[in-house]
């Protein structure tokens, strides 16, 4: 039987996506000898369910445009086809099934680790998955109680952080300021033309 290619999942908004997230995902690709990691965007968080979110299509070709020439990263649609809200276990499940040659290792972030045990079905996701941590700048990694009789695979990425936002990235739109430091000129044009995040 051969090796299982490997797949790391960067899930989230991309709203918009910028250099904080790539350097993170080439990182997270080479600690851990990933074949490929998905930029899996998400048209739906289940815990902002309220906010305001760019168009699906506006944040994919976003995220596309910033991959476009990196190795190893892709940027990935596949939960615009799946049940709303996009729940990670579900997206999971669906990976599973389709993929069943594919190893996916989760990445996240210490603030989303250290309330992983109220993540849907979280003990489903950590009996499959590996799970990967970035911890957030100046905060120790937490791991729940409720998560530690359970037997799971946690490594942590290594690589120090950039101090981005997308928050921060449309801030600076909303004001007029420039924004070439902190996304790939790609996508600062593609937000300008657009006219994304004006209000």
């Amino acid at each position: 039987m051969g090796t299982k290619k490997k797949v790391g999942l960067f899930g989230g908004t991309f709203d918009p996506v910028h250099i904080a997230h790539t350097a993170l995902a080439k990182a997270f690709r080479r600690q851990f000898g990933l074949d490929e990691v998905w930029f899996l965007v998400t048209p739906q968080n289940p815990w902002k369910t309220d906010s305001r979110l760019s168009p699906d299509h506006d944040r994919l070709a976003m995220t596309r445009l910033a991959l476009e020439n990196e190795e190893g990263l892709t940027a990935s649609d596949y939960e615009f086809h799946l049940e709303k809200p996009s729940f990670s276990y579900r997206t999971l499940r669906s990976l599973r099934k389709e993929f069943s040659a594919t190893e996916f290792t989760l990445l996240i972030g210490g603030d989303n680790w250290a309330a992983f045990d109220k993540w849907a079905e979280h003990r489903e996701i950590l009996t499959h998955h590996p799970v990967a941590v970035y911890p957030r700048t100046g905060s120790a990694l937490t791991t729940p109680e409720a998560l530690q009789d359970m037997d799971f695979r946690l490594s942590i990425v290594t690589q120090p952080l950039l101090d981005i936002s997308s928050t921060d990235v449309r801030h600076r739109v909303m004001e007029g300021k420039e924004i070439t430091d902190l996304v790939c000129p790609k996508v600062a044009e593609y937000i300008r033309n657009n006219r994304l995040y004006l209000e």
